[in-house]
């Protein structure tokens, strides 16, 4: 009904055009920055480091597409742990997505060609995020049959219940 006023029309459509222009512009940053060859600096947990590409300004980066438990959770260390591990040869690449609410850059990483995400979830140290891939699912199932990591526990709480039971405080 108000749509067949040319003002009422006129005005939806510009709100609607300044919220996609907004949306194109917050993604710019994070679609912008990529890295062939970025040097890891610190590994935070099971699914954030910082790195650094060439001699620019560190980033921390959040791992796309998957969740791991949390440091004070059970399993945060070996989550921790196996990340090191998959980036003990220093050097990654970046592919980013997106920025989280706490101005992470979301990035897939890669080391020797294999998508590192996907290797925790393997591994069992990680749980697959939100709208998993269907590799990605794949290699959850695939861990928790072999009770793999996180899986050999009876019943592992996913990140997202824990933080949601120890809210943050900062």
């Amino acid at each position: 009904m108000y749509a067949k006023e040319p003002r009422i029309a006129g005005l939806f459509a510009l709100w609607r055009l300044s919220g996609a222009l907004s949306l194109a512009l917050c993604a710019l940053p994070a679609a912008a920055w990529e890295c062939d060859a970025a040097q890891v600096l610190r590994v935070h947990d099971g699914d954030t480091v910082t790195v650094r590409c060439g001699s620019g300004k560190p980033v921390k980066l959040r791992l796309a597409s998957v969740d791991a438990p949390e440091l004070h959770q059970i399993g945060g260390a070996a989550s921790r742990d196996a990340l090191a591990a998959l980036l003990a040869h220093g050097t990654v690449r970046v592919h980013t997505r997106a920025v989280d609410r706490y101005e992470r850059l979301i990035a897939e990483l890669h080391v020797d060609g294999e998508e590192v995400g996907l290797c925790l979830v393997e591994q069992g140290q990680a749980w697959c995020g939100m709208r998993p891939s269907a590799a990605c699912r794949d290699a959850q199932a695939q861990a928790r049959a072999a009770r793999r990591g996180l899986w050999a526990e009876p019943s592992p709480q996913p990140p997202w219940q824990w933080r949601r039971a120890h809210p943050r405080t900062d």
